[in-house]
């Protein structure tokens, strides 16, 4: 009998052993149980690789080193090393819906290449600020989704490969992705939240410049790559880039000033009438409670 899993959820972690204890439990609440956790310690001084080898569960699995390479590289090590179907992408301080990995098995059933979801926005202290939905394709990008709400399939996931980006911790390792099986492949767009992502724990202006910055290089090359076609739409949308990139740099001079604007940012399109439930806003509240 194959004993195989049928999801590998995987985690890249950098210096995030405070949030590796709240990230298993969580994970034990799935209802579906055919998973591994496929945890990469990417070069973290804090101790994460020793926290994550006490945790007796023989579907717990490390891969570690000790030079930091950014989430590109750890992402594709552990998609690599994965023993699943499908990938499950879990970053080590969001959280999820008890739910998600059923509901994602009920796409995989159906054949779909991929899975993506809402997602709901809380703020370091778990208060909810809203909800992440699906973004409108805009000038020559498609239709896109958050990223730690996506699912895919093994083979798909090997063949795109996230890409090695400049900046720390290497920021938007996950464009190429998200634009790529938008473009190219078969997609459920769940219209629920089934993640919770916290958002304010890596703010910062710096990250923002250089997410920006990768997002343009890797439009650049789907555009030599032939993947994205339309000649006026991607130079509207790599002008756009430009603008915000140099609207960025000059703000550097007062980067408080930033954070005024995070709030404004698209929170994309929900599906009419959709309200988060009680049940859902309940286990928010109760998974608060487990400090991280």
């Amino acid at each position: 009998m194959d004993k195989r899993p049928k999801y590998s959820v995987i985690t890249p972690i950098y210096n995030g052993a405070d949030f590796v204890e709240r990230c298993y439990k969580n994970l034990l609440k799935q209802s579906y149980t055919s998973w591994e956790w496929v945890v990469v310690d990417d070069g973290s001084t804090d101790g994460t690789a020793g926290i994550v080898r006490k945790i007796e569960d023989a579907r717990v699995r490390l891969f570690s080193y000790k030079q930091n390479k950014g989430r590109g590289y750890a992402r594709n090590l552990a998609i690599g090393e994965s023993r699943g179907d499908w990938i499950v992408i879990w970053d080590v301080d969001d959280l999820n819906f008890p739910e998600r990995l059923e509901t994602i098995e009920k796409a995989r059933l159906k054949n779909y290449d991929f899975f993506c979801s809402y997602a709901v926005v809380v703020n370091n202290s778990m208060r909810i600020k809203g909800t992440r939905g699906f973004l409108d394709p805009s000038g020559c990008l498609p239709r896109e989704f958050v990223h730690p709400t996506l699912a895919l399939k093994k083979d798909i996931a090997e063949k795109i490969r996230y890409k090695i980006t400049r900046g720390r911790g290497g920021p938007a390792e996950d464009a190429r992705v998200i634009w790529m099986l938008s473009l190219k492949y078969k997609g459920l767009w769940f219209e629920d939240a089934l993640t919770i992502y916290q958002e304010e724990r890596d703010i910062n202006l710096r990250k923002a410049i250089d997410t920006n910055r990768a997002h343009w290089q890797t439009l650049k090359e789907l555009k030599r790559e032939g993947i994205l076609h339309s000649r006026n739409k991607y130079y509207m949308t790599a002008f756009k880039y430009f603008i915000k990139i140099f609207i960025l740099d000059i703000i550097r001079v007062y980067p408080k000033l930033y954070l005024k604007f995070i709030d404004l940012r698209d929170y994309g399109q929900l599906k009419n009438g959709w309200r988060l439930s009680p049940e859902k806003i309940d286990f928010i509240k109760m998974i608060g409670r487990l400090k991280p």
